[in-house]
C-alpha cells in the first residue's frame, strides 16, 4: 500500500510569497518550525520558535499532533508532531503526513521511513547533486508493509523501547565525557599551580 492511499501528504508553505510585509490587525501570527530549534529545545535547551506574520490564513499548512513531519532534503528526518508541535507552521522543506490510524500506526510508519526499505525506495527518486531532496509525488508512493494494526502497534513498541534506551545511553556516554573533562581540567590547573 502507498503512503497515499493511508494518508493526506501536504506540502508546507513557500514562505516569501505568503510573508506580510507590514503588521496589521488583519494579520496572523504563526510559530514557525525549525528543525534545529526543535532538537536543542529536546535537548533540554529552551529557544522560541521563530515567528512567521502573514496576512493570509495559512491554517493548512499548519501541523497536527500525530502528524508525522518530513524533511524532503537529505538526510531525511521524521518527526511525529507531539503537543510541542502542534499548530507549529512548516515550511516546503517539510511535508505534513497525515495517516488513517484505523489503518496504520504513525509510530510505525515513521519507523519504516526511517529504515533502510524505505531508504531504497527512496534512492531511484533523489533529485539534485548538491542538495538531494525528494520530490512531494514520490512521497505519496512510498510502499508500506502490509502488516495489521496491532502488529504494527508491537513493533511500534519495541521501536519505542529501543529508541528510549538509546537516549539513556547518550545522557550516559554526555555524563561521562563531563565528568573526565572536569577531572582533566583540576588535574591540568594543579599542574599549573606548580
Amino acid at each position: 500500500m502507498d503512503i497515499g492511499d493511508i494518508a493526506d501528504v501536504n506540502v508546507g508553505v513557500v514562505l516569501n510569497r505568503k510573508q506580510a510585509k507590514y503588521k496589521s490587525k488583519s494579520s496572523t501570527q504563526y510559530e514557525l518550525f525549525n528543525l534545529k530549534i526543535y532538537e536543542d529545545r529536546q535537548n533540554g535547551i529552551k529557544i522560541d520558535y521563530d515567528k512567521f506574520i502573514s496576512e493570509e490564513d495559512l491554517s493548512s499548512y499548519t501541523v497536527k499532533k500525530n502528524d508525522l513531519l518530513l524533511r524532503l532534503a537529505f538526510p531525511l528526518k521524521v518527526i511525529i508532531v507531539d503537543d510541542e508541535l502542534d499548530g507549529k507552521l512548516i515550511s516546503n522543506q517539510y511535508v505534513s503526513i497525515r495517516i488513517d490510524k484505523s489503518k496504520y500506526s504513525p509510530a510505525f510508519v515513521k519507523w519504516y521511513l526511517e529504515s533502510q526499505d524505505a531508504e531504497h525506495q527512496l534512492e531511484k527518486y533523489i533529485v539534485g547533486t548538491a542538495i538531494r531532496t525528494i520530490p512531494i509525488v514520490k512521497v505519496r508512493e512510498i510502499r508500506l508493509p502490509n502488516i495489521s494494526i496491532n502488529k504494527q502497534k508491537e513493533l511500534s513498541k519495541l521501536v519505542e523501547s529501543w529508541e528510549a534506551q538509546k537516549r539513556l545511553y547518550i545522557n550516559l556516554i554526555k555524563d561521562k565525557e563531563s565528568y573526565y573533562n572536569n577531572i582533566i581540567e583540576m588535574i591540568i590547573k594543579k599542574e599549573r599551580k606548580k
